[in-house]
């Protein structure tokens, strides 16, 4: 790596001039052009970003990571949500959103919700100024640390819970009067700063700052294949690794030329979500309690009712993430798992960037189990009006974690081995 790519004067010296970098969605063994700040490398052959440099790439995570913790304590200090209906207030702290869920007997959605929008985003943060402070002062554990960092971050849904919030509002905008507390404000502040935060951050160089891995390969090798030339590139922290060492030098993760039985991973992972999103779609997701009478939805009933009503933005919302989203997710890496099984096709290049945009996309269906924990905690007036979580909703919560866990399975270098599959699991294995 040129000068232009060490990120911190401690690890400096041990920039290599020549920096190879393998694509973890193509398996193209290629080398890094010196970048400038704000400049990005990305794959010659599918596009997938390999690495790029941010201004002050030390202060400024510490500092975003910083306001943003400052903001979620800020969002559970003061109300979050007030409801007024018929004279009857109720104002909801941001908390309530699990622990309601845990008083209504949902521990397991309880415990989920407040992953996602507390727990998980909290570690990160600290993760990340912890990282970062380790590239100033030498610091213990920071590999595990990194490690860690990259486990939670698909998990962190704090976006996801905002968009929650803002369907739970024009459901309830016709029905009462909804303000909004100061731990809004900072919720959203929190929000954005979270997703700011990992942003002005580049996985590749966070790495090499931390513990600069060896190089295997020479610069000639450049423009072929890692599986030819027996080299791989760590799941967790991008180094190449020659096969026959077993374990990253860097990490301590087991390194093999493909992910074994990849595919069947990813087929067990999808026939679970297909058989869950059956009952996910029979059970009530939630039941709403008005003047004494109950009204049980499932997520498709619940899509009509809004459409009656004239609700057709978040009609259409619902639809796309809780019917459209996960229903082609599934669809489409079935097909991936066909084309990966398949010898010789010619779609490497649209495979790949349909399976980016899936395993991206495929977290967004969370959003109609947040807006039930959103709604059960904010409509509470005993006997006028109340809002319950059915178990539909764990049911449907399953099936977003079961397609996140098939598209993690999959490995996209299999689309672009002109090998049959056998063969590369065996060497993988």
């Amino acid at each position: 790596m040129t000068e232009n790519l060490a990120l911190t004067s401690v690890h400096k010296e041990t920039a290599h001039p020549h920096e190879l970098v393998l694509c973890r969605h193509c398996d193209l063994l290629q080398q890094l052009p010196p970048l400038q700040v704000g400049q990005e490398a990305a794959c010659s052959r599918c596009g997938y970003l390999l690495d790029m440099r941010q201004k002050d790439p030390v202060l400024r995570p510490i500092l975003y990571a910083l306001s943003a913790l400052l903001m979620l304590v800020l969002s559970n200090l003061f109300p979050f949500i007030g409801m007024n209906v018929a004279g009857n207030s109720h104002f909801m702290d941001f908390i309530d959103t699990s622990s309601v869920l845990f008083e209504e007997q949902h521990q397991w959605l309880a415990v989920l919700v407040w992953l996602f929008i507390q727990a998980v985003p909290a570690l990160c943060m600290l993760a990340v100024i912890y990282l970062k402070l380790g590239m100033i002062w030498p610091l213990r554990g920071l590999v595990w640390t990194a490690r860690v960092l990259y486990l939670l971050k698909p998990w962190s849904m704090v976006d996801i819970f905002l968009i929650g919030v803002l369907v739970a509002f024009v459901k309830l905008v016709v029905y009462a009067d909804i303000s909004l507390g100061m731990s809004f404000w900072a919720f959203c502040l929190f929000c954005l700063l979270h997703l700011r935060t990992f942003q002005v951050i580049d996985r590749h160089a966070l790495w090499q700052s931390i513990a600069p891995a060896p190089q295997p390969a020479a610069p000639e090798m450049a423009g072929r294949n890692g599986i030819a030339l027996n080299l791989a590139s760590c799941s967790c922290c991008t180094a190449i690794v020659a096969v026959e060492q077993k374990f990253c030098g860097r990490c301590g993760t087991k390194v093999v030329l493909r992910e074994p039985y990849s595919l069947q991973k990813t087929l067990a992972w999808l026939l679970t979500a297909a058989v869950l999103y059956i009952p996910a779609n029979l059970l009530p997701i939630m039941e709403t309690v008005s003047l004494g009478s109950s009204i049980q939805s499932t997520i498709i009933s619940g899509i009509i009712l809004m459409w009656r009503d004239g609700a057709y933005p978040v009609a259409i919302i619902i639809l796309l993430a809780s019917v459209v989203i996960p229903v082609l997710k599934i669809a489409i890496m079935f097909w991936l798992c066909y084309l990966a099984a398949l010898p010789g096709h010619k779609r490497q290049l649209l495979s790949t960037r349909v399976y980016l945009v899936v395993d991206w996309i495929g977290r967004w269906s969370m959003v109609d189990v947040l807006v039930v924990a959103i709604l059960a905690a904010l409509v509470r007036f005993d006997l006028l009006m109340g809002v319950y979580p059915g178990m539909g909703a764990l049911v449907f919560a399953c099936v977003v974690i079961t397609t996140m866990l098939a598209a993690m399975s999959f490995d996209p270098r299999l689309l672009w081995d002109q090998r049959k599959q056998q063969t590369v699991e065996e060497q993988g294995g």
